[in-house]
C-alpha cells in the first residue's frame, strides 16, 4: 500500500502510457482508461470483452511511484472498468509498450507464439501483460538468482499470473506452459509441444532454445519524466474536472454536505469503480469524489485485539497483510491460522484484476446498499468482524452483521474501517485445538450460505 502523500497544487490530468506523455486538459470523469486508449492512442491492443472485469482482455499493468520511498509499485487492473482521472500522474503499460514488429519482440510474445498459445489473439495481449506483471513483481523478491534465461518467478505464480484471463478458442494447456517457461523451477519436460525444439533432445538443449530473457533488462513501467512531475504536480483541478479529491474524513463529509442543497446533483463516490462492472450505470453523476487521498481509509492497523482495514484498502493489499510473516509479532498460533483462513478465501474472489483495485468497505457497502451477494461479506461475518461508520454528526462501531441488517446508506454516511478482532478463546483448549475450532466456525457458515 502506497502510504499518502499530499500533492501541493491542482493541475491538469497527466499520465504515461508506454512511456508517453500525455496531458488531458478536459474530459468527463465517466470516461474509462479503455475508452480513452481506443479511441485517442494508437495502442488497440487493449479490447473491449465484456466490460465487467471478468475476462481481461482489456488488462494493462497500472504503476504507481511513491517519491517518499523512491520505489514503483505495479499491477494489473482492468482498463474497462478504471476511470480515467484516477490514472493521474500513473504510468499505464500495454502489450505494444513491452515490443512490436518494428522494435522487436518480447519473449513473452515470443513465447506465447512459439507454444501456439494463441489462435484468434483477441485476449493474447491481457494475458501477456498479465504475465509480465508477474515477471516484474517476481524480480522485487530476495530470492535466488535464477538460472540463465528464466526468472525469479516460480511455476505456481506463473500459473496464476493468468487466472482471470479468459481465452475461448486456445485452452489453457499452451497458454500455461509459454507462462511456466520462464520460471527458474520448472521441469522442461513437462511443457507441451512447441516450435523451439525437438521431441528427444536433453533438458540443457531444449532450454537454451527457448526465446532469450534476461530477468535483468528492465522495460520501465514509470518513465522518469513522470517522477519529477509526481514530486512536484498537484491533485487535479476540480473547476476544470467535476472530480474531487479530499484529504480528511471531516472534508469529505463537508463536501458531501454542500452538495445536498444542490437539488439533482448526482455525485458518486469512487475508489476504484469496480461496481460499476456489476451495477451497469446507464445515467452519469454530476459529481466525483475520488477517495483514495483519505489517509484513514488507507490504513491498516494491528494490535493484540485484531486487524483493523480502512475501507479504501484493497482485496489484494488485505490479502498480504493477513499472510505478512511479521504477523507472528503480534498474534497467537490460532489467529495465525484464521487470518491465513480469510486470506484463502479472498484470494478467491474475483481475479487478480479486480483484487488489485476493488476494496473491502466498496464491496461490503454495495452488499448492504444492494444485497450484492458478497463472499466477502459472508467471510467476515463467520468472524465477528466489526465496522466504523461516520456520517455527518455521529460516529459508530458496529458489527458488521448489524451494519448489513440496517437501512441502505444514504449519501451523507462513510464505512470507514473494518476490524477483524481476536475470537474469545474457547475455555479449557489449547491453541491448536481452539484455531481448529474458529476454523469449523468458518467452514460451516461457508457451507450454510453455499460457498463449498
Amino acid at each position: 500500500m502506497l502510504p499518502y502523500r499530499p500533492l501541493p497544487s491542482p493541475q491538469n490530468l497527466v499520465f504515461a502510457v508506454n512511456g508517453e506523455r500525455f496531458e488531458v486538459p478536459s474530459i468527463h470523469p465517466s470516461t474509462t482508461l479503455l475508452e480513452f486508449l481506443r479511441s485517442h492512442t494508437f495502442f488497440k491492443s487493449v479490447k473491449h470483452g465484456c466490460g465487467e472485469g471478468g475476462c481481461g482482455a482489456c488488462v494493462v499493468l497500472l504503476s504507481k511511484y511513491d517519491p517518499l520511498h523512491d520505489r514503483v509499485e505495479d499491477c494489473v487492473v482492468s482498463s474497462c472498468l478504471t476511470l480515467l482521472c484516477s490514472v493521474h500522474c500513473c504510468s499505464i503499460t500495454t502489450s505494444e509498450g513491452l515490443g512490436n514488429s518494428k522494435d522487436g519482440f518480447h519473449p513473452i510474445h515470443q513465447r506465447l507464439a512459439g507454444f501456439h498459445a494463441s489462435q484468434c489473439g483477441f485476449c493474447t495481449p491481457g494475458m501477456c501483460i498479465s504475465l509480465f506483471s508477474a515477471l516484474v513483481n517476481a524480480e522485487k523478491t530476495d530470492r535466488p538468482e535464477p538460472p540463465t534465461g528464466f526468472s525469479r518467478l516460480r511455476v505456481t505464480e506463473a500459473e496464476k499470473a493468468i487466472a482471470g484471463n479468459l481465452c475461448r478458442c486456445t485452452g489453457y494447456r499452451p497458454i500455461a506452459d509459454a507462462c511456466k517457461s520462464f520460471a527458474a523451477d520448472v521441469d522442461i519436460e513437462d511443457l507441451g509441444l512447441n516450435s523451439f525444439w525437438k521431441k528427444d533432445e536433453s533438458k540443457e538443449v531444449k532450454a537454451s532454445r527457448l526465446p532469450f530473457y534476461d530477468h535483468k533488462h528492465h522495460i520501465s513501467s514509470f518513465p522518469e519524466f513522470l517522477k519529477r512531475e509526481t514530486k512536484s504536480g498537484g491533485l487535479l483541478n476540480s473547476k476544470i474536472y467535476p472530480w474531487y479529491s479530499p484529504t480528511s474524513i471531516d472534508e469529505l463529509c463537508r463536501l458531501i454536505e454542500s452538495y445536498e442543497g444542490e437539488k439533482g446533483v448526482r455525485v458518486k463516490l469512487i475508489v476504484s469503480n469496480t461496481g460499476s462492472g456489476y451495477y451497469k450505470e446507464l445515467e452519469e453523476f454530476d459529481k466525483y469524489i475520488d477517495l483514495g487521498h483519505i489517509p484513514e481509509l488507507l490504513e491498516i492497523k494491528r494490535d493484540n485485539t485484531g486487524i483493523q482495514f480502512g475501507a479504501g484498502i484493497t482485496i489484494t493489499e488485505a490479502i498480504e497483510s493477513l499472510r505478512e510473516e511479521s504477523i507472528n509479532d503480534v498474534f497467537t498460533e490460532g489467529a495465525e491460522m484464521i487470518f491465513r483462513k480469510i486470506a484463502n478465501h479472498l484470494e478467491k474472489i474475483a481475479s487478480r484484476f479486480i483484487r488489485n483495485s476493488a476494496s473491502l468497505g466498496g464491496n461490503l457497502v454495495m452488499a448492504q446498499r444492494n444485497q450484492f451477494p458478497s463472499d466477502i461479506a459472508t467471510i467476515m461475518i463467520a468472524v465477528d468482524s466489526i465496522v466504523d461508520v461516520v456520517t455527518s454528526s455521529s460516529r459508530e462501531a458496529i458489527t458488521l452483521e448489524k451494519f448489513l441488517k440496517m437501512p441502505p446508506l444514504d449519501s451523507r454516511s462513510v464505512l470507514v474501517s473494518i476490524k477483524i478482532p481476536i475470537l474469545k478463546p474457547v475455555c479449557n483448549a489449547s491453541s491448536k485445538e481452539r484455531a481448529n475450532y474458529f476454523s469449523k466456525h468458518i467452514e460451516l457458515h461457508l457451507d450454510l450460505l453455499g460457498m463449498h
